[in-house]
Protein backbone atom coordinates (compact mmCIF):
# COMPACT_ATOMS: atom_id res chain seq x y z
CA UNK A 1 0.00 0.00 0.00
CA UNK A 2 1.33 3.47 -1.14
CA UNK A 3 1.16 5.67 1.66
CA UNK A 4 0.05 9.63 1.41
CA UNK A 5 3.70 10.89 1.42
CA UNK A 6 4.97 8.23 -1.43
CA UNK A 7 1.95 9.55 -3.30
CA UNK A 8 2.95 12.80 -2.75
CA UNK A 9 6.56 12.45 -3.56
CA UNK A 10 5.44 10.48 -6.75
CA UNK A 11 2.65 13.92 -7.87
CA UNK A 12 5.87 16.32 -7.49
CA UNK A 13 8.02 13.57 -9.32
CA UNK A 14 5.71 13.85 -12.46
CA UNK A 15 4.82 17.35 -12.12
CA UNK A 16 8.59 18.14 -12.08
CA UNK A 17 9.49 15.87 -15.05
CA UNK A 18 6.26 17.21 -17.22
CA UNK A 19 8.07 20.81 -16.36
CA UNK A 20 11.33 20.07 -17.51
CA UNK A 21 9.42 18.48 -20.84
CA UNK A 22 7.67 21.76 -21.38
CA UNK A 23 11.26 23.62 -20.71
CA UNK A 24 13.55 21.24 -23.19
CA UNK A 25 9.81 21.23 -25.91
CA UNK A 26 9.69 25.30 -25.61
CA UNK A 27 13.72 25.76 -25.97
CA UNK A 28 13.79 22.99 -28.88
CA UNK A 29 11.46 25.36 -30.66
CA UNK A 30 12.55 28.11 -30.00
CA UNK A 31 16.31 26.84 -31.56
CA UNK A 32 15.01 25.25 -34.29
CA UNK A 33 12.65 28.76 -35.24
CA UNK A 34 16.12 30.57 -34.67
CA UNK A 35 18.21 28.51 -36.38
CA UNK A 36 15.07 28.49 -39.38
CA UNK A 37 15.26 32.25 -39.59
CA UNK A 38 19.14 33.03 -39.27
CA UNK A 39 19.54 30.22 -42.06
CA UNK A 40 16.89 31.79 -44.19
CA UNK A 41 18.30 35.16 -44.48
CA UNK A 42 20.02 36.74 -47.50
CA UNK A 43 22.65 37.41 -46.13
CA UNK A 44 23.31 33.49 -44.40
CA UNK A 45 22.74 32.24 -48.09
CA UNK A 46 25.34 34.89 -50.29
CA UNK A 47 28.07 34.84 -47.65
CA UNK A 48 27.95 31.37 -45.24
CA UNK A 49 27.28 29.35 -48.21
CA UNK A 50 30.31 30.01 -50.31
CA UNK A 51 29.14 28.18 -53.03
CA UNK A 52 26.21 30.35 -53.45
CA UNK A 53 28.03 33.37 -54.26
CA UNK A 54 27.74 33.14 -57.77
CA UNK A 55 23.96 32.41 -57.35
CA UNK A 56 23.95 35.61 -55.06
CA UNK A 57 25.56 37.93 -57.69
CA UNK A 58 23.35 36.17 -60.34
CA UNK A 59 20.23 36.89 -58.03
CA UNK A 60 21.38 40.74 -57.30
CA UNK A 61 21.41 41.44 -61.25
CA UNK A 62 17.70 40.17 -61.75
CA UNK A 63 14.26 41.90 -61.23
CA UNK A 64 13.40 39.62 -58.14
CA UNK A 65 16.19 42.02 -56.16
CA UNK A 66 15.40 44.88 -57.56
CA UNK A 67 12.42 46.51 -59.40
CA UNK A 68 10.59 49.35 -60.01
CA UNK A 69 7.69 48.50 -57.39
CA UNK A 70 10.65 47.92 -54.71
CA UNK A 71 9.31 44.15 -54.27
CA UNK A 72 12.15 42.10 -52.87
CA UNK A 73 12.15 37.78 -53.05
CA UNK A 74 14.28 36.92 -50.44
CA UNK A 75 16.15 33.29 -51.21
CA UNK A 76 13.88 31.47 -49.03
CA UNK A 77 11.19 33.28 -50.60
CA UNK A 78 11.56 31.12 -53.74
CA UNK A 79 13.84 28.05 -52.66
CA UNK A 80 12.30 26.77 -49.70
CA UNK A 81 8.57 25.83 -49.27
CA UNK A 82 5.68 27.51 -47.15
CA UNK A 83 8.21 30.27 -46.11
CA UNK A 84 5.59 32.83 -47.51
CA UNK A 85 2.88 31.82 -46.20
CA UNK A 86 1.76 29.77 -42.02
CA UNK A 87 2.53 26.77 -42.16
CA UNK A 88 0.74 23.79 -40.63
CA UNK A 89 3.04 22.14 -38.56
CA UNK A 90 3.37 18.83 -40.85
CA UNK A 91 3.83 21.23 -43.96
CA UNK A 92 6.68 22.99 -41.49
CA UNK A 93 7.94 19.82 -40.60
CA UNK A 94 7.45 17.93 -44.06
CA UNK A 95 7.92 21.41 -46.13
CA UNK A 96 10.30 23.94 -44.54
CA UNK A 97 12.84 21.83 -42.49
CA UNK A 98 13.10 18.84 -44.66
CA UNK A 99 13.89 21.29 -47.29
CA UNK A 100 16.41 23.12 -45.84
CA UNK A 101 17.93 19.62 -44.04
CA UNK A 102 18.70 18.52 -47.84
CA UNK A 103 19.28 21.36 -49.61
CA UNK A 104 21.74 21.85 -46.90
CA UNK A 105 23.40 19.18 -46.64
CA UNK A 106 23.90 18.94 -50.60
CA UNK A 107 25.45 22.64 -50.37
CA UNK A 108 27.98 21.32 -47.94
CA UNK A 109 28.87 17.94 -49.13
CA UNK A 110 29.46 19.86 -52.67
CA UNK A 111 31.38 22.84 -51.04
CA UNK A 112 33.74 19.81 -48.94
CA UNK A 113 34.23 17.59 -51.98
CA UNK A 114 34.79 20.33 -54.10
CA UNK A 115 32.22 19.63 -56.69
CA UNK A 116 31.10 23.39 -56.52
CA UNK A 117 33.54 24.97 -54.29
CA UNK A 118 34.51 27.38 -57.27
CA UNK A 119 32.89 29.53 -60.02
CA UNK A 120 34.27 27.54 -62.90
CA UNK A 121 32.75 24.13 -61.11
CA UNK A 122 29.66 26.18 -60.11
CA UNK A 123 29.02 26.94 -63.52
CA UNK A 124 29.78 23.59 -64.48
CA UNK A 125 26.78 22.24 -62.15
CA UNK A 126 24.44 24.71 -63.11
CA UNK A 127 22.36 22.38 -65.74
CA UNK A 128 22.25 20.20 -63.24
CA UNK A 129 21.16 22.66 -60.92
CA UNK A 130 18.65 24.09 -62.79
CA UNK A 131 17.22 20.78 -63.53
CA UNK A 132 16.81 20.39 -59.89
CA UNK A 133 14.92 23.61 -58.90
CA UNK A 134 12.99 22.77 -61.83
CA UNK A 135 11.95 19.55 -60.72
CA UNK A 136 11.70 21.07 -57.42
CA UNK A 137 9.31 23.90 -59.15
CA UNK A 138 7.03 21.10 -60.66
CA UNK A 139 6.79 18.55 -57.77
CA UNK A 140 5.29 21.90 -55.48
CA UNK A 141 3.34 23.10 -58.21
CA UNK A 142 5.59 26.46 -58.07
CA UNK A 143 4.11 27.03 -54.72
CA UNK A 144 6.57 29.65 -53.84
CA UNK A 145 6.20 31.68 -57.07
CA UNK A 146 2.64 31.62 -56.43
CA UNK A 147 2.64 32.72 -52.42
CA UNK A 148 3.91 36.01 -54.06
CA UNK A 149 2.19 36.52 -57.42
CA UNK A 150 -1.47 34.93 -57.43
CA UNK A 151 -3.43 36.24 -60.64
CA UNK A 152 -6.55 36.59 -58.63
CA UNK A 153 -4.77 39.58 -56.89
CA UNK A 154 -4.56 41.40 -60.64
CA UNK A 155 -8.27 41.57 -60.49
CA UNK A 156 -10.27 45.11 -61.70
CA UNK A 157 -6.92 46.38 -62.76
CA UNK A 158 -5.32 46.91 -66.30
CA UNK A 159 -3.32 44.39 -66.00
CA UNK A 160 -6.17 41.88 -65.21
CA UNK A 161 -6.97 41.14 -68.77
CA UNK A 162 -3.00 40.88 -70.23
CA UNK A 163 -2.46 38.61 -66.97
CA UNK A 164 -5.19 36.48 -67.37
CA UNK A 165 -4.56 35.65 -71.23
CA UNK A 166 -1.08 34.83 -70.57
CA UNK A 167 -1.49 32.46 -67.65
CA UNK A 168 -5.12 31.06 -68.95
CA UNK A 169 -3.53 26.88 -69.90
CA UNK A 170 -1.65 27.63 -66.34
CA UNK A 171 -4.72 28.39 -64.21
CA UNK A 172 -6.47 25.31 -64.70
CA UNK A 173 -2.91 23.16 -64.98
CA UNK A 174 -2.06 20.32 -62.25
CA UNK A 175 1.92 21.03 -62.85
CA UNK A 176 2.63 24.93 -63.06
CA UNK A 177 6.26 25.45 -63.81
CA UNK A 178 6.66 29.20 -63.66
CA UNK A 179 10.18 28.85 -64.24
CA UNK A 180 9.64 27.22 -67.56
CA UNK A 181 8.39 30.77 -69.53
CA UNK A 182 9.67 33.10 -66.64
CA UNK A 183 13.60 31.62 -66.94
CA UNK A 184 16.24 34.24 -66.07
CA UNK A 185 13.37 36.07 -63.38
CA UNK A 186 15.61 35.35 -60.38
CA UNK A 187 19.10 34.65 -61.33
CA UNK A 188 20.69 36.45 -64.06
CA UNK A 189 24.06 35.28 -65.16
CA UNK A 190 26.32 37.84 -67.08
CA UNK A 191 26.34 35.31 -69.98
CA UNK A 192 22.54 35.82 -70.52
CA UNK A 193 21.92 39.38 -69.07
CA UNK A 194 20.33 40.13 -72.45
CA UNK A 195 18.07 36.96 -72.06
CA UNK A 196 16.53 38.89 -69.08
CA UNK A 197 13.22 38.66 -69.13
Amino acid sequence: MVSNRMRGQITWAMAGLVAVGVVIGVAAVGTTTWMVNATSSDNFCATACHNMTWAAEAWQASPHYGNPVAVHASCSDCHIPYEDEHPTPFQYVTGTLWTKGVSGAEDIWGTLVGTIRDEAKWNAMRPRLNAQVKEFFRKTGSRTCQGCHELGKFEGTAAATVAEKMHATMLDAEEVVCIECHNQIAHVYPAAASAKL
